[in-house]
């Protein structure tokens, strides 16, 4: 009897580990948008997502002025939100923040980083800084968004890579 429940533990395990590495991997595929811990944002709507990453709103409700963040080019993240949230090319995006710029809508472009860790350590540090990285990259150094309700990991998740 021993001997079966230990073969049953062993096989549940071993089913657990599966579903949890089916969920990382499905993770490692979303990004995941991020805020400072501090940043009274916490569930927006995908169509404020999308005003913010275009600097059509530049403060949170409580008054605070957001700070867009994005990965270098050729990162896979970077072309994900561009295709995601701006809906544009590269050179659409360059265009657009060029024409902001030139309209005094925004000072300079957003800051470019070349990997999660600067994202993080950025937004970590930036009271109204907004980003993106992999969900399986993020940490309790910054605070994930929910996008419509959901968060990535959830079924219905619009922010998926591939």
């Amino acid at each position: 009897m021993r001997t079966v429940f230990s073969k049953l533990l062993v096989c549940a395990g071993v089913a657990l580990s599966g579903a949890l590495s089916t969920l990382a991997q499905d993770k490692a595929d979303q990004l995941a948008i991020i805020v400072n811990p501090a940043n009274t944002l916490s569930d927006i709507s995908f169509t404020d997502l999308q005003r913010y990453f275009k600097a059509e709103i530049t403060k949170t409700p409580d008054g605070t002025k957001i700070l867009i963040t994005m990965m270098d080019v050729g990162r896979p993240e970077r072309d994900a939100a561009l295709k995601l949230i701006y809906k544009m090319s590269e050179d659409e995006y360059n265009d657009y923040f060029v024409g902001q710029t030139f309209t005094g809508a925004v000072a300079k472009a957003p800051k470019s980083f070349p990997s999660a860790a600067d994202v993080k350590r950025y937004v970590a540090e930036n009271r109204g800084a907004i980003g993106y990285i992999r969900a399986s990259e993020a940490d309790d150094s910054v605070k994930v968004l929910k996008i419509n309700g959901k968060s990535p990991g959830d079924a219905d998740y619009k922010l998926v890579m591939k």
